[in-house]
C-alpha cells in the first residue's frame, strides 16, 4: 500500500529552491518540542474533548483506518499499551479522519479497543493542523502539553511506543533507532551521488537519486507487515526531500528534451505537494503533462493536488487518464471512487465493474475491491448493494491462503463493513458470522472451530441465540463476557449497537464432509435474524 503522502523539507522561496538547515522544524504539522496545537474534537459517543482536558496527562493520539494494514497490525500493541498505561495516568484516544461512525464502532468491538474514538474529515481543523496525511500516524503529548512524539507509520515492536510514553512522562523525546532506518539513511545520502560535472554526469546523478527516493519507497512497503523493520517516516522523508533538492537544483540548469523537462517538473511537483503548496503542486505537474502527457507518476501527482484543492470532478477526469494510460484493477477502483465523489455514482458503478472484472482471477485483488465498492455503496446509502458487495468480499477473503500476513484482515475487513451497516441509527437486529481471527475470548476452548458473531441493533435489545444443524453429540457454544454457554445463549446490544461472541463448533463425532450450522437471534418471542455457514471438517 503506498502512503498517500511523504512529507518534505525544502522551502520554496519564489523560483529557487532552497534547502533548510534544520529541516524538521520546517515540516508541516506540529513541532516535537513544541506545545502541542489545541483541538476540540467529539467522540463517537457525543463526548466533547478538548487538549487542555489532558492537562496532566500523558495523551497518545492515533489517527487510524480500518482499511489500512499497518493500522491494524499495530492495533494490538495499541491496545495492550493503553491497558498497561491507564494505571499511569497514560490517556489514549483514537482519530478516524477517513471512515463512518458505523465503521468505527464495528471495528472498536471486533478489536476490543478500549480507549475513546473520534471521527472527522480529512478537510476538519485538526486534521490540517495536525497534517495528517500518513496513516497511521500517532502523537505523544506530555503532561505539560508539549508534543514528544510525532511518528508516521506503525509503531513496531510495542517497545518503541512505550518508549516515547516514558520519555514525554519526564518532559523528554525518545529517539527511534533501528538497522533498517540505518539502511534507509545510507541510501538516501547525498554524499554517494555526484551533481556535479558535465550534462552526463548530471543526468547520471539524478537518475541514480531518483532510483534510490523509489527503492527506499519500496522497502518502506515491503516493510509494512515485518515487526523488526521499523523506521521513521518524517525523518526519511526528510531525507528524501534533502536528496531530491539537490537533484533539482543541479539538474535544472542542465535539463533538455522533454523527457528530462518532464522529470525536472515532476520533481519539483513532489516538492511542492509534500509542503502543502497545492497550487505550486498542480502547476508543476501540468508542466510535466505537457512534456509527457501519458506520465502516470505526475497524472498521479496532479490528481492528489487536485483533490486538496477540492475540484473533484477534475480529480475523476484525471484518473479517467490514468485507468487509459495504466489500466489495472486498482486504477479503475479509484476512478470508482472520484467518480462517486464527484457525484456520478452510476459511473462509479460503471468503473467498479471494470475493476472486478480484473481483479475476478485474485482472491485479495477481488476482496480488496468489493471493499471498496461496498464502502462507497454505503456512503451513498445503498445498504443491500453494500451488503452484496461486503459478502463478495467475504467469499473472496476465505480463499486466500492462511499463509498469506494479511489474510485474516481482509476476513476482518469484510465482516467489520457488514457490522458497521447495523449499527446505523434505526437499523433491525441482524447478525454476523465470520472465522474467528485474533485472541480468543476468556473463557473459550482451545481447538476447536471458531467464529466471530456479531450482533447489531438498537441498543438495550435483549437477543436470544440458538444453534441448529449440527449433528447429534456436536456442541455448538456462545462464549461471551467470560461465560460459554452451549447451543443457546442470551446477550443485549450495548449502546455502541454491536455484540461480539465468539461462537464454537465443537466436534465430538467422527463426521464426513460439510455441516451447515445455522444461527436464530430471537427477540419478544420471534425469530429476527438468522446467519448459516458451512464447516468443513474432515472424516
Amino acid at each position: 500500500m503506498k502512503r498517500l503522502a511523504s512529507v518534505l523539507v525544502v522551502s520554496v522561496l519564489g523560483v529557487g529552491l532552497c534547502p533548510l538547515a534544520s529541516a524538521a522544524e520546517q515540516l508541516p504539522g506540529p513541532v516535537v518540542g513544541q506545545p502541542a496545537p489545541p483541538f476540540t474534537l467529539t467522540t463517537v459517543d457525543g463526548k466533547g474533548l478538548r487538549l487542555g482536558d489532558f492537562r496532566g496527562k500523558t495523551l497518545v493520539i492515533n489517527v487510524w483506518g480500518s482499511w489500512c494494514p499497518p493500522c491494524r497490525l499495530e492495533t494490538p500493541d495499541l491496545i495492550a499499551e493503553a491497558n498497561a498505561g491507564a494505571s499511569r495516568g497514560v490517556v489514549f484516544l483514537g482519530v478516524d479522519t477517513t471512515e463512518s461512525a458505523g465503521v468505527v464502532r464495528a471495528f472498536v468491538a471486533a478489536k476490543g479497543v478500549p480507549y475513546p474514538q473520534v471521527v472527522t474529515t480529512g478537510t476538519s481543523d485538526f486534521a490540517k493542523t495536525y497534517d495528517i496525511r500518513n496513516y497511521p500516524t500517532t502523537f505523544v503529548i506530555g503532561p505539560d502539553g508539549v508534543l514528544r512524539a510525532r511518528h508516521a507509520d506503525n509503531i513496531l515492536p510495542r517497545a518503541q511506543l512505550h518508549a516515547y510514553i516514558v520519555a514525554a512522562q519526564h518532559g523528554e523525546t525518545a529517539p527511534l533507532t533501528s538497522a533498517f532506518q540505518a539502511q534507509l539513511d545510507a541510501l538516501l545520502d547525498p554524499a554517494q551521488y555526484h551533481f556535479d560535472g558535465d550534462g552526463a554526469s548530471v543526468h547520471t546523478a539524478v537518475t541514480q537519486a531518483v532510483a534510490a527516493i523509489e527503492k527506499a519507497d519500496n522497502l518502506e512497503d515491503d516493510a509494512m507487515d515485518d515487526l523488526s523493520r521499523d523506521h521513521d517516516l518524517l525523518r526519511t522523508a526528510a531525507e528524501e526531500e534533502t536528496l531530491r533538492a539537490k537533484a533539482i537544483a543541479a539538474f535544472a540548469p542542465v535539463a533538455s528534451g522533454d523527457a528530462d523537462l518532464a522529470l525536472l517538473a515532476r520533481l519539483r511537483g513532489d516538492e511542492a505537494a509534500a509542503l502543502g503548496h497545492w497550487a505550486d503542486a498542480d502547476a508543476a505537474y501540468a508542466e510535466a503533462l505537457k512534456h509527457a502527457p501519458n506520465d502516470v507518476d505526475a497524472l498521479s501527482g496532479q490528481a492528489y493536488a487536485a483533490s486538496h484543492l477540492g475540484d473533484d470532478a477534475r480529480v475523476a477526469a484525471l484518473d479517467a487518464r490514468i485507468v487509459a494510460a495504466a489500466p489495472s484493477y486498482s486504477t479503475w477502483v479509484s476512478l470508482g471512487r472520484a467518480l462517486a465523489k464527484s457525484g456520478n455514482l452510476a459511473g462509479a458503478e460503471d468503473a467498479f465493474a471494470h475493476a472486478q472484472q480484473l481483479a475476478v482471477q485474485s482472491p485479495i485483488a477481488t476482496a480488496w475491491t468489493n471493499l471498496y465498492f461496498a464502502r462507497m455503496e454505503s456512503a451513498a446509502g445503498n445498504r443491500d448493494k453494500a451488503r452484496a458487495a461486503y459478502a463478495r468480499a467475504a467469499t473472496a477473503a476465505a480463499l486466500i491462503p492462511s499463509s498469506n500476513p494479511r489474510a485474516a484482515w481482509y476476513v476482518e475487513q469484510a465482516q467489520e463493513g457488514t457490522i458497521s451497516l447495523g449499527v446505523a441509527p434505526g437499523a433491525p437486529t441482524a447478525l454476523s458470522l465470520a472465522p474467528w481471527t485474533g485472541p480468543d475470548l476468556p473463557g473459550s476452548v482451545a481447538s476447536t472451530i471458531k467464529y466471530r458473531l456479531a450482533v447489531t441493533g438498537t441498543s438495550g435489545t435483549h437477543v436470544a441465540l440458538e444453534a441448529r444443524g449440527l449433528p447429534a453429540r456436536w456442541i455448538g457454544s456462545f462464549c461471551t463476557d467470560r461465560v460459554c454457554a452451549p447451543f443457546r445463549t442470551s446477550v443485549v446490544v450495548p449502546p455502541g449497537g454491536v455484540k461480539i461472541v465468539e461462537f464454537q463448533v465443537v466436534p465430538t463425532t467422527a463426521h464426513k464432509g460439510a455441516v451447515t450450522v445455522r444461527i436464530d437471534a430471537g427477540s419478544r418471542g420471534r425469530t429476527v435474524a438468522t446467519v448459516g455457514t458451512l464447516v468443513r471438517v474432515s472424516s
